[in-house]
């Protein structure tokens, strides 16, 4: 850390930001650095254990980010590399470490943190969550070869709708579809929700239409032209969008 005079890179997991609190050397080598302004970015899994020490750092380090399940530690500057190789006893540094100045691997370490930098949140945010007991917001693109998790996510948030679920179906099968997920027969069961779906009707999705008609007093079905996509918007805070390519979903 005494030689970098650029950058230096910090990746470690939740494990870490007490032991960078508690042991001197190590702020006072943060501080020096900041003060002959090299420019420090600290990556780490912030959780409800380390959340004071994670706060400490923030006043401390130029940058900071939280990202889920970080493994393993390392410390990267413009010139040097350097990674502890065995576990650590509280408020003690590891006995070993892997060390490098080789450009290749100071290089190839740098390419790594910076992919998870490109991942990671600011510190303040995942902060916010956990002191709030907020949920976290994410945003994620899937493809056709995830048709299971995409299944998966449609019927984890028709079983989370609470006041409102707004469904817009692109074709007659997709009601079909949908139901075969029990995604129909959980906006059925949410009691006081508000249920609005808009889909093309035929005699094909008749029988979910009746059903719908049968158990569902507050489910709303409208008939709507084809569209290229799905969308489903459950309670204003979970969205999702699929998109109809040559008779397969993107969502």
């Amino acid at each position: 850390m005494h030689k970098a005079k650029l950058t230096i890179d910090v990746c470690v997991d939740h494990t870490r930001p007490g032991l960078a609190t508690e042991i001197g050397r190590l702020v006072d080598a943060f501080i020096d650095a900041k003060k002959r302004q090299v420019k420090i970015r600290y990556i780490t899994e912030i959780t409800k254990d380390n959340l004071d020490y994670c706060k400490e750092l923030i006043s401390i380090v130029d940058e900071f980010r939280h990202l889920n399940g970080i493994k393993g530690n390392f410390y990267v500057s413009e010139v040097e590399y350097a990674a502890p190789s065995t576990l650590h006893e509280k408020g003690k540094s590891s006995e070993m470490m892997i060390y490098s100045n080789v450009k290749e691997i100071v290089e190839h370490q740098q390419y790594i943190f910076d992919s998870f930098w490109s991942e990671a949140i600011p510190a303040e945010q995942k902060i916010k969550e956990i002191e709030e007991g907020v949920e976290p917001e994410y945003f994620e693109v899937f493809t056709n070869k995830d048709r299971e998790r995409v299944s998966q996510i449609l019927f984890d948030i028709s079983k989370s709708v609470k006041k409102e679920a707004l469904i817009l179906l692109p074709s007659v099968k997709s009601l079909i579809r949908v139901d075969r997920l029990e995604l129909i027969d959980h906006v059925i069961n949410a009691k006081g929700a508000t249920v609005k779906i808009i889909c093309p009707l035929s005699e094909e999705n008749s029988k979910v239409t009746t059903k719908i008609n049968e158990r569902g007093s507050g489910v709303k079905v409208l008939n709507g032209n084809n569209t290229p996509y799905g969308m489903y918007i459950m309670d204003g805070e979970k969205f999702l969008k699929a998109e109809v390519r040559e008779h397969e979903l993107c969502a």
